[in-house]
């Protein structure tokens, strides 16, 4: 599932962060100078919500980006 996403290959990384996800993403992507990416953000939300069994982790933008 989504085997080119950044933030997926770094999930230890992304995971040492403090905070929710979001926050996590943003202090990521600040460290590593990446810019935005809503799309990857929403697949790697859909990643982590089948890993955890939390659907609620995905927004309703999240699954209108990707389609669910």
């Amino acid at each position: 599932m989504y085997p080119n996403n950044i933030y997926i290959k770094h999930y230890a990384e992304v995971k040492k962060y403090p905070g929710d996800i979001g926050v996590q993403l943003d202090q990521y992507d600040n460290d590593h100078h990446i810019k935005h990416d809503a799309l990857a953000r929403a697949q790697y939300k859909h990643w982590r919500s089948v890993q955890t069994g939390v659907p609620e982790l995905l927004s309703v933008e999240d699954k209108r980006l990707l389609g669910l």
